[in-house]
């Protein structure tokens, strides 16, 4: 494995986290620090087959927040609903609403 497929694996993961976190600067950080510790930690492997396992790692990790990792913040306009934006990179069986139902929603304050 060479430097090079090292720095594409460490910029792929960064850009999908980039898109994907979008409008959310704290995760944002987060996930670029945790992506940076683990290639930090890494670093000195010398054992082509440990390097291409990680490689494949960290390929596998890029996949799943590009096809399955979605933003949901509050709507502003109902209680107890968020607004999800799929997009075409989204792994998705149709083009359905999905419906969740929220377990938090049927519990009352413990003050009532």
């Amino acid at each position: 494995m060479s430097a090079k497929e090292v720095r594409i694996a460490f910029r792929r993961l960064l850009k999908v986290q980039r898109r994907r976190f979008e409008g959310d600067q704290s995760i944002v950080a987060a996930a670029r620090d945790q992506t940076r510790k683990e290639f930090e930690a890494n670093r000195d492997l010398s054992d082509p087959k440990l390097i291409a396992k990680r490689l494949k790692h960290a390929r596998d990790v890029e996949e799943v927040i590009r096809r399955y990792v979605v933003q949901a913040p509050r709507s502003t306009e109902k209680d107890n609903t968020y607004q999800i934006k799929f997009t075409s990179e989204h792994a998705l069986r149709d083009r359905h609403p999905i419906l969740i139902k929220s377990s938090l929603q049927d519990k009352k304050p413990k003050d009532e």
